[in-house]
């Protein structure tokens, strides 16, 4: 890394580097007080020139003193020292918009073909904060934290039943109730994952109590909403008479609106402005973007057979996801927050790498096998009398909820910020694997073998979880994270593809058929991953950043 800084230094810096500091050297030898000369290097802003000066200095007196001062001024930044920099101006009001859009876009359509449900929905969660946080320059420690706080955000909304609220769109008599629905889910949706993002950018700027006592706030709220509309089915979006679903939009509306006004008494003005940004426009994203994608059900329902395209399903999750995901990267663009902490203790973003690789295995066996028990235990006691077991059953639906597991999850990186990228990358991508090795239709005989499939689960997760521990410790850490992240769901995706034979084509089909048609969803994944991997490799704003923040 020295050498790579040195040649860089030499070619670009060197000369205007040492006319500008030439006069707090002289005045340090005439006074004989190193401290102005020293402080002046540290705080240099490019790490280049910081690193080649103390290689200068190696000869000098008082090496030892300039290195104190340099490593005082780095631990400031990592935990979060003050700076008030206009981020958004450093990175066009088009990349804002492009990564996160693109991102979402790719992590909605992952979610529906290799997760489903609130764990899959930790995919576009883990993307789009991943991506915000890039675009913000949000110091590595915060940054961390706020990738937990994002992901499970936005997992919340995949406890949200819509399935049947689809299938209203094939029918012209029920198109609009179905697209009410949709529209109102997706409102949801977007508020809640908006208001989690916000949060986890301003969390180090709220004490603990507060989040803790609008975390119970959420919970409570939930639970009302759920008794109070969506269980008695006063506004109902699913079918009342054909396998009727337990619906959850109106318990998470009532959760987050809850906890948006407790903030908005307990934070501060700054802090609720950041959080109501976000909010409002990722309410608005996820109106537009699940309410009208969701119609291209009804152009595949009426006129599908007129166009190449077969998955119109696939075509309403890219819908959303570009259009929430450029709604929350505009909030990012309006974002100008003063990075700091107020804690004395400086937090480690990484301990020992073994305790990490297996804290992310037993949080993903408490996640995808404990919980899994206890809703089977629920559902032999679902139509037990008595109001000991009502009781326990209202109680149980939030357990097993992710609106109880994100801020579990949110609260764990918070005490053990170094589990922070385990929770957010390999936890994700664990279920993406439990969710392809149990599906029978691609692999039945293996449904025989439970131990196969755990020890080959654990066995693949640990490669993952290897990789996220490595590059944590590591230059660039957020782009390895949303590559490692990227291609590792990519890689589930392709195997997912080949078992399932999308690229045995028929005989019949033409070129064109095969290209836009057959492959379509291939396409669009492929040429998405290779996009936001691009944007985040070859962007120079990024990468002379990330430098800097992360030596």
């Amino acid at each position: 890394m020295i050498n790579y800084v040195f040649v860089r230094f030499i070619f670009r810096n060197c000369t205007k580097v040492k006319w500008v500091l030439l006069p707090y050297f002289i005045v340090s030898k005439i006074t004989k007080n190193n401290i102005a000369f020293y402080s002046k290097i540290s705080t240099m802003q490019k790490a280049s020139d910081r690193i080649i000066l103390s290689l200068n200095l190696i000869a000098c007196a008082d090496y030892i003193q300039y290195l104190n001062i340099l490593k005082m001024k780095e631990k400031e930044w990592f935990n979060g020292s003050r700076q008030n920099v206009p981020f958004s101006k450093k990175h066009s009001l088009l990349l804002f918009i492009l990564l996160p859009a693109i991102a979402v876009l790719l992590g909605w359509g992952l979610r529906g073909f290799i997760g489903g449900g609130p764990y899959g929905a930790l995919i576009p969660g883990a993307m789009v904060t991943l991506t915000i946080c890039m675009l913000l320059d949000v110091p590595l420690m915060f940054a961390a934290i706020a990738l937990v706080f994002g992901t499970t955000g936005t997992a919340m909304g995949g406890d949200m039943t819509y399935g049947q609220t689809l299938g209203f769109l094939k029918n012209p008599d029920t198109v609009w109730w179905g697209f009410a629905g949709t529209s109102l889910k997706g409102g949801v949706w977007g508020l809640i994952s908006g208001t989690f993002i916000a949060l986890g950018l301003v969390y180090q700027r709220i004490k603990v109590k507060t989040i803790l006592i609008g975390f119970l706030i959420f919970l409570i709220l939930f639970a009302i909403g759920l008794k109070l509309i969506n269980d008695p089915r006063i506004l109902y979006f699913s079918n009342p008479v054909d396998q009727p679903r337990d619906e959850s939009w109106a318990g998470l509306l009532f959760a987050v609106i809850g906890l948006l006004v407790y903030l908005k008494i307990k934070a501060g003005a700054e802090e609720f402005k950041v959080l109501k940004r976000f909010a409002l426009f990722g309410a608005v994203g996820g109106v537009l973007g699940f309410g009208l994608g969701s119609l291209w059900i009804t152009v595949g329902s009426q006129y599908g057979d007129q166009f190449l395209i077969v998955d119109w399903w696939k075509m309403m999750e890219f819908s959303f996801g570009l259009t929430l995901g450029g709604f929350l990267g505009y909030a990012a663009w309006g974002t100008n927050l003063e990075w700091h902490s107020n804690s004395k203790k400086p937090a480690k973003l990484y301990k020992i790498f073994s305790i990490e690789v297996i804290a992310s295995i037993l949080i993903a066996f408490f996640l995808y096998a404990t919980i899994p028990l206890f809703e089977s235990f629920l559902e032999t006691i679902k139509n037990q009398d008595g109001i000991g077991f009502r009781s326990l059953m209202i109680i149980g639906r939030v357990f097993i909820s992710a609106a109880f597991i994100g801020p579990l999850l949110i609260l764990i990186a918070m005490r053990w910020p170094y589990l922070s990228f385990q929770i957010a990358v390999t936890i994700t991508f664990c279920h993406c694997v439990i969710d392809l090795v149990t599906d029978d239709r691609l692999f039945p005989s293996l449904q025989s073998s439970p131990f196969l499939i755990i020890v080959g689960t654990i066995i693949v997760t640990l490669v993952v979880s290897v990789l996220v521990a490595i590059y944590q410790r590591k230059h660039f850490v957020l782009r390895s994270m949303f590559l490692i992240l990227v291609w590792s769901t990519m890689a589930v995706a392709v195997v997912r593809m080949i078992a399932s034979g999308e690229f045995n084509f028929k005989n019949d089909h033409s070129f064109s058929q095969i290209l836009i048609g057959d492959l379509f969803v291939f396409n669009v994944f492929m040429i998405s991953a290779i996009a936001v991997s691009a944007m985040v490799l070859k962007n120079k704003n990024l990468k002379s950043r990330y430098l800097q923040n992360n030596l």
